[in-house]
């Protein structure tokens, strides 16, 4: 059994939002990375879409998101299932949003530019 407590877990900026890694492969989680993306009032995800399932929860606030051509409003508690290589993205509401996000390891972030990375919180 490994825990990582909530003191060790690694915090990343990305695209103004704060990225708290929770589990990853290179802390043990060989499979899966769990993190929570705080977006702040009136902040978004950019539009990317990526090589794996990506699955995420509404913790707090709630905003609109967008996969592939379909649009919705989401709050707390409510999932999303993006599919593998479907366009998304999300823009937070008046209060902010939090997701926490479920991947495979090692997945890639593909950006509207066709960069590709591999973030460190899923690594």
């Amino acid at each position: 059994m490994s825990i990582e407590r909530a003191d060790d877990h690694p915090t990343h900026e990305s695209s103004g939002n704060t990225i708290t890694s929770l589990a990853a492969p290179a802390r043990g989680a060989s499979e899966v990375a769990l993190f929570r993306t705080e977006l702040p009032p009136g902040g978004a995800l950019p539009r990317h879409r990526h090589d794996h399932i990506d699955v995420f929860t509404v913790e707090r606030g709630g905003g609109t998101v967008q996969v592939g051509d379909e649009r919705s409003a989401v709050g707390v508690g409510d999932s999303v299932v993006v599919p593998v290589g479907a366009w998304h993205h999300l823009e937070a509401g008046a209060d902010g949003t939090t997701i926490t996000v479920a991947m495979p390891g090692g997945t890639k972030l593909i950006r509207e530019d066709g960069s590709e990375i591999v973030p460190p919180w899923v690594r």
